[in-house]
């Protein structure tokens, strides 16, 4: 395939791309665009299987096409693929190592060559293990007998691949840092002796016929670096002390605990008797609609949540939900305004307001393709042209908006989608999910307000909380009033960090409140007079 290039400034890009980090990717003929780099690479290779089903690239998504589907905030592979690797490439290439007698191999250098260094993990194992076996043991006996042992009597395979024994998208999107960072590296340490595997990795990569055939994209960039010279002075090689572990297992940034439950009943005690000691004593407010009630009936088939393939078991209470959010977003917005849902998932929260709201802008902004398709085959159905579709993780849409809304966005989710909200100043709706997923990253940190952090709550301690926020069950269960005040606590420290920034909140329980077990809602608009201020 051949592609015309086209150079343009960023500023005089279309507006769907100006909302999203770079790369992106704008459908011309349709209001859709992709953004992040695996999102944009997959989305490249997905369209390329529809015109083309046995093309080779179908390898490159891996098993069943899950290669770097998960996003970057949840994913310790996708983030060391996607967001580690370019700033490790982006530090060795600003660097000028001619005028010191030490270098430090960078960090994440090092994780690879430990990742390198454990067994692949291996979907259907023992068939691949055997294939192995087949492909490398000549002497028909010793292989009949060792495809007869079980598994764990087979001796551990070695990554060839990124990601195992085969080549990834992961293997293309590393090999083009990792070719910038060797080349540059190389001009000053013998690296096979500190990296070797890595080394292996990267020369038989580099034995691909189809990354040759694409290596001068990369000329530019090694044009400038080609201008860098040895000093003839021994430089001091320092080895950072990075963990013995597989990258598909470990988060050095990720709290780790002594024991896997966090939910022991005398530890949930204690974080509570700090929280009322400091006297945190969260409240319900009135929600700010005059009435939370839709007119399912008066709608259009496609508006409702069951065009969405939603069970019939989970019709109703999604009814309810979407009630309670869409009521709020109507009580705050006002026309002209663009509303963004985040995970927006299959648009059951969009598309009613998008019916609702002709005069405003409604963006779908989820990174599942299948759920946007499924959104947007309602929205085609419903004739809406106030609907765009962006598919990214939420890290990577930085538009301008007036509303920004999310219904059981799970774990950090929610509090990324707030945090979006705050920095442009907009209004938000969120219903959060899963708060014993919440954990810092490389975006957010926890407790989310000043206030909470000055309480002295250690992380281990707030994240009990959030673990205990998720025992809300039947109103029977015994653990479901400590779980109800555990979620208040960690929603009025979401609230107050909005708080100080100049909004006014609400936290809102759902009417009824067995909608669902998750049945808070996070309110804020940005006081009256710092509206004017913007």
């Amino acid at each position: 395939m051949s592609f015309g290039v086209i150079v343009k400034e960023e500023k005089d890009c279309p507006d769907m791309i100006g909302n999203c980090m770079l790369p992106a990717i704008l459908m011309t003929s349709q209001p859709w665009c992709v953004a992040g780099l695996c999102s944009s690479l997959r989305f490249i290779l997905n369209r390329t299987l529809e015109i083309h089903p046995e093309h080779y690239c179908r390898q490159l998504l891996g098993f069943r096409g899950g290669c770097l589907q998960a996003c970057a905030e949840v994913s310790v592979w996708t983030k060391f693929c996607e967001v580690e690797t370019l700033e490790t490439l982006k530090n060795v290439f600003r660097d000028r190592y001619c005028n010191t007698a030490k270098i430090e191999l960078p960090r994440d250098i090092m994780r690879y060559e430990h990742h390198m260094q454990h067994p692949p993990i291996l979907h259907n194992a023992l068939k691949r293990k055997q294939e192995y076996i087949r492909n490398t043991v000549h002497d028909k006996n010793e292989q009949q007998e060792l495809c007869q042992k079980k598994l764990a009597q087979l001796p551990q395979l070695e990554h060839k691949f990124a990601e195992g024994l085969d080549m990834t998208l992961a293997d293309v999107i590393l090999y083009a840092s990792f070719h910038i960072i060797i080349t540059k590296l190389q001009i000053y340490m013998t690296l096979e002796d500190v990296i070797p595997l890595v080394i292996k990795w990267y020369e038989f990569i580099s034995s691909n016929s189809y990354i040759q055939r694409a290596l001068p994209v990369l000329q530019k960039t090694l044009a400038s670096i080609s201008a860098e010279r040895k000093t003839g002075t021994t430089l001091e090689i320092v080895i950072p002390e990075v963990p013995h572990e597989s990258i598909y297992k470990s988060d050095p940034e990720r709290y780790k605990p002594r024991w896997r439950a966090f939910t022991h009943q005398e530890d949930i005690e204690k974080v509570l008797g700090v929280l009322e000691v400091a006297a945190v004593k969260p409240t319900y407010d009135v929600h700010p609609s005059d009435s939370i009630s839709l007119s399912w009936s008066s709608f259009p088939s496609a508006v409702s949540p069951q065009e969405g393939q939603l069970p019939l078991s989970r019709l109703q209470r999604k009814c309810q939900q979407l009630e309670n959010v869409v009521s709020a977003i109507l009580s705050v917005s006002k026309p002209g305004d663009v509303i963004v849902d985040f995970c927006a998932g299959g648009g059951h929260v969009g598309i009613v307001v998008a019916y609702s709201l002709p005069d405003c802008k409604v963006l779908l902004v989820e990174n599942k393709e299948a759920s946007l398709l499924r959104a947007k085959k309602r929205v085609e159905t419903l004739e809406l042209k106030n609907v765009e579709f962006v598919q990214c993780n939420l890290d990577y849409f930085k538009g301008r908006f007036n509303v920004g809304v999310s219904l059981h966005a799970c774990g950090v989710a929610t509090d990324l989608v707030m945090l979006k909200c705050l920095q442009q100043k907009a209004a938000f709706i969120c219903s959060p999910c899963c708060y014993g997923g919440v954990q810092p990253n490389h975006i957010l940190d926890y407790p989310r307000s000043q206030i909470y952090r000055n309480m002295s709550l250690s992380l281990s301690e707030y994240l009990t909380l959030g673990h205990a926020a998720d025992q809300t069950h039947d109103e029977n269960n015994p653990k479901t009033e400590q779980g109800q005040l555990c979620m208040k606590l960690i929603d009025t420290d979401r609230l107050m960090l909005a708080q100080s920034l100049g909004y006014d909140t609400r936290l809102v329980l759902m009417q009824p409140k067995t909608c669902s077990p998750k049945n808070h809602l996070l309110i804020g608009e940005l006081k009256e007079e710092l509206l004017h201020n913007i």
